[in-house]
């Protein structure tokens, strides 16, 4: 008997999400409003700061489902984990009706500043991170170490050689919009670069010797090179790069087709920071209350200085007045995060992967130049605000007072 075509919204996927879920319905709390943040932790050893990509890819995830959860769908799921009526019947048929913000793809980012924020249900709430998580660990890892390469080649030609060897068509997508955003030039796979918009660039690799055809007449109809492109190989791609340049090798582009792996992925933490108490607003320190993640819905700012070179980063309270730029010796500042989702519609259409490399080039360039060293890089600093900073110290003993 042929097995059944599955055909599933990505917020089935994660059997551990939907099992917490269905605590939330048992608990009578599901539909309390909920804030969640994903930040990243830590970023891969060597590197000094982190190019968000994922969201788009996440963003036509959840549009590609319509943003409803089909009725068969969720019955077939809660067959499959044991999860309760209750919550079946709260999925089935049901329109998403969260709100995000995120950075968007290009953006630079550090460890410990929320890079998305989701409200909503609490029940969608959790299970949009399920979603989210995994999307942007990928995505980021993938244009983070394309931008290393980048910076490796010394502004050279960069080539996505990952994406063309992923079985899958969303998955390579992904990968390609994440490489490019980080800073590949180009691609091998011919579906990147038809459905996305992102250049081609490929060469022939069979020798057929004697029976050869003579030189395609094609071969000048798109940009063509004398020096040939140099395959990484694959492993250890950024020294390898390094060396050849070390040495006087010159490429027409030097295509990295390693970042399919899914090693070295960024540490993320998707957790609960308020939640909706008697109409208002509650502080959460995760869901138990006993998390380590600092609590209270935020906002990141970037702070510039009259050249426009990036001077710190500074997370607030959401609704907190931000500190003026003249109190950090800056000139301007800008939130880093926007609106794309609200009631669960995105505001937006899908932004071309290419919008995303433009924005990541250019925030690297304005970063302080040993930041984006390749060993051993300077910190950005990343600041809490005064607000924040006051809700992290304990309160004294009342004898203190």
């Amino acid at each position: 008997m042929a097995a059944p075509t599955v055909r599933a919204s990505p917020l089935l996927s994660d059997g551990r999400a939907l099992l917490d879920a269905d605590r939330l319905v048992r608990a009578g709390v599901a539909e309390r409003r909920a804030s969640y943040e994903l930040s990243f932790t830590a970023a891969p050893p060597h590197a000094g700061f982190l190019v968000v990509a994922g969201v788009e890819a996440a963003l036509e995830a959840l549009a590609r489902a319509g943003g409803r959860l089909e009725a068969a769908e969720v019955s077939a799921a809660g067959a499959a984990c044991g999860l309760s009526d209750a919550l079946v019947e709260r999925l089935a048929g049901a329109a998403l009706s969260v709100d995000v913000d995120a950075m968007p793809d290009g953006t630079i980012a550090f460890p410990g500043a929320p890079v998305v924020s989701v409200e909503g249900p609490f029940v969608e709430a959790l299970l949009v991170g399920a979603l989210l998580v995994p999307a942007l660990r990928r995505g980021t890892a993938a244009a983070t170490r394309a931008a290393r390469l980048h910076i490796a080649s010394d502004g050279g030609v960069v080539v996505d050689g990952s994406s063309a060897r992923v079985p899958f068509a969303g998955e390579a997508l992904a990968l390609a919009r994440a490489m490019h955003v980080g800073g590949a030039a180009a691609t091998t796979s011919a579906l990147a670069a038809a459905a996305l918009g992102i250049p081609f660039r490929g060469e022939a690799g069979i020798d057929l010797g004697e029976l050869a055809p003579p030189p395609s007449p094609l071969e000048g109809s798109w940009p063509w090179y004398a020096d040939r492109m140099v395959d990484l190989g694959g492993h250890d791609e950024e020294a390898m790069l390094l060396e050849a340049r070390r040495v006087g090798t010159t490429a027409g582009g030097w295509v990295a087709s390693g970042l399919a792996e899914l090693e070295g992925l960024p540490a993320a933490r998707y957790e609960l920071v308020a939640l909706e108490e008697s109409g208002a607003w509650a502080l959460r320190q995760g869901a138990s209350g006993r998390g380590e993640v600092i609590a209270g819905r935020k906002m990141v700012a970037r702070y510039h200085d009259e050249a426009g070179r990036a001077v710190t980063d500074v997370i607030h309270l959401a609704h907190e007045r931000m500190m003026t730029p003249r109190a950090l010796g800056a000139a301007r500042l800008a939130p880093l995060a926007r609106a794309v989702v609200r009631g669960g519609r995105a505001l937006e259409a899908p932004e071309p992967p290419g919008v995303g490399r433009e924005r990541s080039v250019a925030a690297r360039a304005l970063l302080p130049h040993a930041v984006a060293h390749l060993r051993a890089p300077a910190r950005y600093p990343v600041q809490l605000s005064p607000a924040l900073i006051a809700l992290r110290e304990p309160e004294p003993p009342s004898s203190w007072r």
